[in-house]
């Protein structure tokens, strides 16, 4: 089943990078450190985060596996007694993705994007109660990238 909603698409600051959050989410103003947080009517919450760091190594053949699983470490670090569900390295119109999926002991879902540009990271990291609709999760997290490149 493929989860479907109405969206706006959120221009994120300091980056060209959108995402689609479904209307139904509200804003929480309350959160300066993030780019962005927003919480669903179910109680889901998502998060965008910025850091300057250089990712040089995600964009290198040689480099980018062993980089990668280092992000993920450090991510399910952050999740104490969380389990990996899964985990792939695409590409989001040009620049490295790293999606990573984990559940926490109360069966809360953690779904989590991390696009590796080249002197910067951006993370998006929604969390979904126990029995919550993770396929929409996973769509929002799958519409957070940066715009394709224009010829």
């Amino acid at each position: 089943m493929v989860a479907v909603f109405v969206a706006l698409l959120l221009a994120l600051p300091n980056t060209k990078a959108t995402v689609d959050i479904p209307e139904s989410w509200a804003k929480l103003d309350d959160k300066p450190a993030l780019v962005a947080a927003y919480k669903s009517p179910a109680g889901a919450h998502l998060a965008i985060t910025r850091a300057a760091v250089p990712n040089t190594a995600a964009w290198r053949a040689k480099t980018r596996d062993a980089y990668v699983a280092d992000v993920a470490r450090g991510a399910l670090a952050k999740l104490p007694g969380a389990k990996e569900l899964a985990k792939k390295l695409g590409d989001a119109n040009g620049v490295p993705a790293l999606d990573l999926e984990a559940r926490k002991a109360d069966g809360t879902t953690v779904v989590l994007r991390y696009l590796l540009f080249r002197t910067y990271a951006l993370a998006l990291a929604i969390e979904i109660p126990k029995g919550g609709d993770v396929a929409a999760a996973r769509a929002i997290a799958k519409s957070f990238s940066p715009p394709k490149a224009t010829p």
